[in-house]
């Protein structure tokens, strides 16, 4: 199945993205009204599997509800000599994927002349989410996560709130859409949070991007 038409545009999580459930559902619930598709293959969810957490929802679950089939893995991925060996296999599948985003914690693993290679930018799924996202997207997204709290209850504003630990950027976009103060992030954002030539506004290819933007998106 390909999302590249009827969704705008694709985006490839890996493993470390797709084994946080707060993480994976911000970005799948607000797939469809932010205009982009999400996909993974069977050697992401293998590794996903493998690191989740005692207790958590299966992952092979999470997919079956969404309705997607696995991408199909990629080929050749020891081309990849400028990124770390284990991350080699997940960039073939995100080009065999036909995506234009890998949303990944560990940007800094992927090389950037490989991921021009295959038209793919690299990307930390809270930059992603808030530059990505419409603001419909993020409330569907907070709404059925809430609709899942039930000892105890959430609500959006809470959630919101709670949000601000490990997604600042992508609370910071849409504080304006709540009263309360977001709590303060429990964490420092890793030094690199993008890699690649390819803008996360228009979607178009420059030289120069910075934190995700090209010149003409820069705000």
């Amino acid at each position: 199945m390909s999302e590249q038409s009827s969704s705008g545009f694709t985006v490839f999580l890996d493993a470390n993205v797709l084994v946080k459930p707060v993480t994976r559902t911000l970005i799948m619930a607000s797939a469809k009204s932010s205009g982009y598709g999400v996909r993974w293959s069977a050697y992401v969810e293998s590794e996903a599997v493998r690191n989740a957490r005692l207790g958590q929802k299966s992952i092979v679950e999470v997919r079956g509800l969404s309705g997607d089939e696995l991408s199909p893995s990629g080929i050749n991925p020891d081309r990849f000599d400028g990124t770390s060996e284990k991350d080699r296999q997940v960039l073939a599948d995100a080009e065999s994927a036909g995506c234009l985003f890998l949303v990944t914690e560990d940007v800094d693993d992927f090389g950037l002349s490989d991921l021009d290679l295959v038209g793919v930018a690299a990307v930390n799924p809270d930059l992603f989410l808030s530059l990505c996202t419409t603001a419909e997207g993020y409330i569907e997204a907070l709404t059925l996560m809430t609709s899942r709290f039930r000892n105890p209850e959430h609500t959006l504003d809470q959630l919101h709130s709670q949000l601000g630990k490990a997604h600042p950027l992508t609370v910071a976009k849409y504080q304006f859409l709540f009263s309360v103060e977001p709590i303060q992030s429990t964490h420092n954002q890793p030094r690199i949070m993008y890699r690649g030539t390819r803008c996360l506004v228009c979607l178009g290819t420059r030289s120069t991007i910075t934190q995700g933007r090209c010149p003409d998106c820069t705000e």
